[in-house]
């Protein structure tokens, strides 16, 4: 197997190998027309939250790797190849302290960058069914008192039932099975091996020896190790409580051990793949994994064929399963389950009815991933797309990204929030390969590759990694401070709108057990303020009402003005529960 893929690499690399540079010039421009061109078609796009953070982020890391990039073209003729031997020296030793370095900045960043924050209600929802799993339970009764009013709660990414008797989240449950053995160290620990396993399947890709290609193999799976370790995707998502670090790291193993091509190993990656399809969504790891199924069906491995082809299936219904399993857990006499979103077949009937702007929004995804990454990261991997036709295993590659990327656009183009695209992360390993590919095209035509890559590497560890830890810190802390204010108001219940400042809903996270105070409430959820005074403020309870004023950090940061609608519904809220007997506590 191993000499088929060298075949493979040995017609994709030639093609490549011009001698004058002009393939390389010509794939850095055409990285520039690229990036542009993703940039002008995000815009098309109304305000959401993508075009809102392609404007506020993405715009200047465009600029910044195009000067980068334009600089390379620029002073091509002084730049050497002098980089090849530091990338050979790029060791298991060294692999290792560069993971383990990679582990120490994740974790200290999800304090200090990410401010101790899970803004998103994805990043909330793994750690909602983490604290539940820890205490040994799939879902967690709702006292009596709060069924009927559960949506008050925050019910989002929850299973679509009304007036349920316990809940959890409608996410498959490994990320947060990981987390709740792990905590905060299960996305750096993941991004971490990563990073080794990236290594690893790069040296059984390119085994190389000294003595005949000088280093050049070596230098190859160093050139893989830093495009992965200088991501900012990898590094920020490893930071928070996502399911692609699992994505990424869990893929990356199974990539490894199926190219080890033995019975052993192919019973090792179903077993990684059980665990991956389960992380959070069904569909992430089977759109790695089909793609290398077509190959062993190119290559008539019918054996692997048939024992990868019936785990899977039996995987699949074991997850597609599940939902359905574990809905009785919130099933109540009087929930009401909603039959538009209930099973996957249905939701994604409801989405491709609901999407609309997908290639304006699928543009502006893509460049957000390929400027969260390696300034190199884009034109390595066009030059490493262009000759995956020739190789099997390039293609295979590649549909691991062609896959997610028709999936998420004709049904999901909106991500939300999101280091880089991280509808992509588990395929980020694919990409870093495709792209070293190209390297080895590149280096192989143009020496000065070598130099060219340690430049932009410097480039990307000095320049783009601080500006997208800016960028990281300044879109969590606002929310991690108005989030810690309700926190030391110290009333027992506060009330937040949903179109009191952009994307505040998030705040209104609670325990499973409801055990934390205060006990945060959607004011939309709200149909009768009186109603809910005279249940909650009897015995001296005090409730917090957020003045528009309270929200002013998130409208600095993304430059709006003031709704008014907290301050609209303050006076009447404040009578209703000053009457009821409640303490009332307007935050300003």
């Amino acid at each position: 197997m191993v000499a088929a893929q060298t075949r493979g690499r040995g017609v994709n690399e030639a093609a490549g190998q011009n001698g004058d540079g002009t393939a390389g010039r010509r794939l850095i421009l055409a990285s520039l027309v690229v990036l542009v061109g993703l940039f002008a078609a995000g815009l098309g796009q109304p305000n959401n939250l993508t075009r809102v953070l392609l404007v506020l982020q993405d715009r200047w890391l465009l600029l910044f790797d195009c000067a980068v990039l334009l600089g390379l073209l620029i002073a091509r003729q002084r730049i050497g190849a002098a980089g090849a031997g530091r990338l050979a020296r790029i060791d298991r030793r060294a692999v290792w302290g560069l993971a383990l370095l990679l582990v120490a900045l994740t974790w200290a960043g999800h304090w200090l960058v990410l401010s101790g924050y899970n803004l998103s209600r994805d990043e909330q929802m793994a750690d909602f069914d983490a604290w539940i799993f820890a205490h040994g339970h799939l879902a967690w009764p709702l006292p009596a008192v709060w069924r009927r009013d559960a949506a008050m709660l925050n019910l989002l990414f929850t299973p679509p039932v009304t007036h349920p008797v316990a809940w959890m989240s409608a996410y498959l449950p490994g990320n947060a099975l990981l987390r709740a053995l792990f905590g905060t160290l299960t996305g750096p620990l993941l991004s971490g091996a990563a990073l080794l396993l990236v290594w690893q399947v790069a040296r059984r890709l390119w085994p190389g020896d000294a003595a005949t290609d000088g280093g050049f193999d070596r230098a190859s799976a160093g050139v893989a190790v830093v495009l992965l370790a200088l991501s900012g995707q990898l590094l920020f998502a490893g930071m928070s409580a996502y399911a692609m670090p699992a994505h990424l790291a869990l893929n990356l193993g199974w990539l490894a051990l199926f190219l080890k091509d033995s019975r052993r190993a192919d019973l090792g990656a179903i077993l990684i793949g059980a665990l991956a399809t389960g992380l959070h969504q069904p569909v992430f790891h089977p759109m790695f994994v089909a793609p290398f199924m077509a190959l062993l069906l190119a290559r008539r491995q019918w054996g692997r064929l048939a024992l990868y082809g019936t785990a899977y299936a039996a995987i699949g219904l074991f997850w597609l399963a599940w939902p359905r399993w574990t809905l009785a857990l919130v099933l109540g006499p009087d929930s009401v389950l909603d039959p538009q979103v209930a099973g996957y077949v249905s939701r994604m009937r409801w989405l491709l009815a609901s999407n609309n702007d997908h290639l304006a929004m699928m543009g502006a995804n893509l460049l957000r991933f390929v400027t969260w990454q390696h300034v190199l990261f884009l034109p390595l991997l066009l030059a490493g797309l262009t000759g995956a036709r020739r190789d099997p295993l390039a293609l295979a590659l590649a549909g691991g990204l062609v896959l997610p990327l028709a999936f998420f656009a004709l049904l999901m183009p909106f991500q939300g929030h999101g280091f880089g695209y991280r509808y992509l992360h588990g395929a980020l390993g694919n990409a870093v390969l495709l792209a070293v590919m190209g390297w080895r095209r590149l280096a192989r035509a143009e020496p000065r590759w070598h130099g060219w890559f340690v430049i932009a590497s410097l480039a990307s560890l000095v320049g783009a990694l601080p500006l997208q830890a800016r960028f990281a810190h300044d879109l969590y802390a606002p929310y991690a401070l108005l989030s810690q204010r309700l926190s030391a108001s110290g009333a027992d219940y506060a009330v937040v709108g949903e179109g009191d400042a952009p994307l505040v809903l998030d705040l209104v996270a609670n325990r499973p057990d409801l055990g934390n105070r205060p006990l945060r409430l959607v004011d939309g959820e709200i149909d009768d303020a009186d109603l809910l005074a005279a249940r909650i403020c009897p015995g001296g309870h005090s409730v917090a009402l957020p003045a528009g004023s309270f929200y002013q950090p998130v409208e600095a940061l993304f430059g709006v003005a003031p709704t008014g609608e907290a301050d609209a519904r303050l006076a009447e809220q404040t009578k209703a529960f000053a009457d009821a007997g409640c303490r009332v506590m307007v935050l300003r």
